[in-house]
């Protein structure tokens, strides 16, 4: 899929409006005028200053689902670390402790298999995504969209009223009315930032955790503190000011989807055939050719990039379908059929048929089906405890007064129930071992994790090449059962483990 424009770069024609000074050329007074021919960022003009949008928002079919997402994400987003789920939060994740509460599951740092399968799952998925649906994420479901066009920006239009009320005040000398709604507007925001940042945080203390702390405690929530001014702070910043530049110029994902589509991927796109040449109602004259679009500029001053999407794919659509809505309303009052911009793809623009299924999306769903199968099949066969004997010690083995040879190890038990279990831990194997633990039985907490020592002690005689087998075996009073196996380290001998000659 190629970034190029549709037509060669042309300047902009003067706008209704816009005085022409000596030298000739129009004065750019709107703030989505198209960028000049030197190809800069919509939000940058001619000059290099920066063009701060204001996008007239046109509520059709695709802002009203793009609505119901955003309020459900921000429904789950506030719920997860609030509703509990298991006794835990929905979504907790106890760093100190090591341990992610997940749905009433909990997870442990030494889930390495159930960390593999998401990692990989979620990757595919960002792959598998691009390549379908191109920019739709950012435009229906990145938080920069969701919380800026439907959480921000209502904010601002309620107090400050539409974007040419915005550029008015704007440029308006201070006054006490101007400063009393920048001071409401920023208040307002400030609240919302500061909940937004508590919920976050709450995800990794716990609600209960960090309302109790600050009451009682405040200095022993430092961390707490400092994260939460600080998400404050970055969150103000980005929704209050930096805004669409986020996407345009920080955000690594457009250019990245650049690389995932190709020729099948949804789009959104302006049908050049239909609409051109591009002709005012006002300058319509019978006989003379003229395509449907009227150079009304409702889809650049609907766009929160300010992205002209006629002159082609650009970098700078996000896939927010604003400028399909304001479109076809457009097209509704000239009584024309909609869809002069609409979701397409390339195949589709240059005559083809879309190809929902091909290679590239088969591979992806193949793999999706995989790693979050494997996810989900680890999580459902998931043991009521998981058993990891490290070595430890500085030295791997010692020689004991009465010949016998000391391996000392580590046990790790994770108790994956939601109820105490006491743990027993005896050696099998090799014939002659024996087992010394520091702590038995083992008593572990619900989802709790303890390591205790032990030290197995064996025949010199049965190292082969410097090594033996061990088998141990881990009971618990709750019906767990598991072997586990691990290699002890000892003398080279010239015998065989039965004491012969190898």
């Amino acid at each position: 899929m190629t970034n190029a424009v549709a037509e060669p770069p042309r300047a902009p024609e003067p706008e209704q409006g816009a005085a022409a000074p000596a030298g000739g050329l129009p004065v750019l007074d709107r703030v989505f005028d198209v960028a000049p021919e030197e190809e800069l960022l919509y939000s940058i003009s001619a000059d290099g200053k920066r063009k701060f949008m204001h996008p007239i928002v046109h509520k059709g079919r695709h802002w009203k689902v793009r609505r119901a997402i955003a309020y459900a994400l921000y429904a789950l987003f506030f719920a997860l670390p609030l509703v509990p789920v298991g006794g835990s939060p929905a979504v907790f994740l106890d760093l100190d402790a090591r341990r992610f509460h997940v749905l009433g599951t909990t997870f442990h740092a030494t889930d390495n298999l159930l960390l593999a399968a998401f990692g990989l799952g979620a990757i595919v998925t960002v792959f598998f995504v691009g390549s379908t649906f191109g920019r739709m994420w950012c435009g229906y479901a990145c938080p920069q969209t969701v919380y800026l066009e439907f959480l921000f920006r209502p904010v601002e239009a309620f107090l400050e009223g539409g974007p040419l009320r915005q550029r008015k005040l704007n440029a308006a000398p201070w006054s006490r009315r101007k400063v009393a709604i920048k001071v409401a507007k920023w208040s307002i925001w400030t609240v919302v930032a500061l909940l937004m940042a508590s919920t976050f945080v709450a995800y990794f203390v716990s609600w209960k955790a960090l309302v109790a702390g600050l009451l009682h405690d405040p200095f022993a929530m430092k961390g707490a503190l400092f994260t939460t001014a600080l998400l404050t702070g970055a969150i103000l910043f980005d929704f209050g000011w930096f805004r669409d530049q986020m996407c345009t110029i920080a955000c690594p994902y457009g250019r990245l989807q650049n690389v995932m589509a190709d020729q099948d991927t949804i789009l959104v796109a302006y049908d050049a055939p239909r609409g051109d040449p591009k002709v005012k109602v006002k300058d319509r004259v019978a006989g003379v050719p003229a395509g449907d679009c009227i150079d009304c500029r409702s889809c650049v001053n609907a766009c929160p990039t300010g992205t002209d999407i006629r002159r082609g794919l650009q970098p700078e659509c996000i896939g927010t379908a604003q400028c399909v809505d304001a479109c076809d309303e457009v097209m509704i009052g000239q009584k024309k059929p909609i869809g002069l911009i609409k979701y397409t793809s390339e195949r589709e623009q240059k005559g083809g048929v879309r190809r929902v299924l091909r290679p590239r999306n088969v591979a992806y769903l193949v793999l999706l089906a995989i790693a979050w199968g494997t996810l989900a099949a680890l999580v459902l066969t998931r043991g009521d405890a998981q058993i990891e004997v490290v070595r430890g010690g500085r030295e791997p083995y010692r020689l004991l007064p009465n010949g016998q040879v000391a391996n000392q190890q580590r046990v790790r038990i994770t108790n994956q129930l939601a109820e105490t279990q006491r743990f027993t831990i005896e050696v099998l194997s090799p014939k002659g071992a024996s087992l010394v633990v520091s702590e038995s039985p083992v008593t572990v907490a619900p989802s709790g994790l303890v390591t205790v020592d032990v030290v197995t002690t064996v025949p010199p005689a049965v190292f082969v090449d410097g090594q033996i087998p061990v088998r141990y075996l881990v009971r618990s009073d709750k019906g767990f059962r598991k072997e586990v196996g691990f290699l002890l380290l000892g003398p080279f001998n010239d015998a065989g483990p039965d004491g012969g000659t190898p």
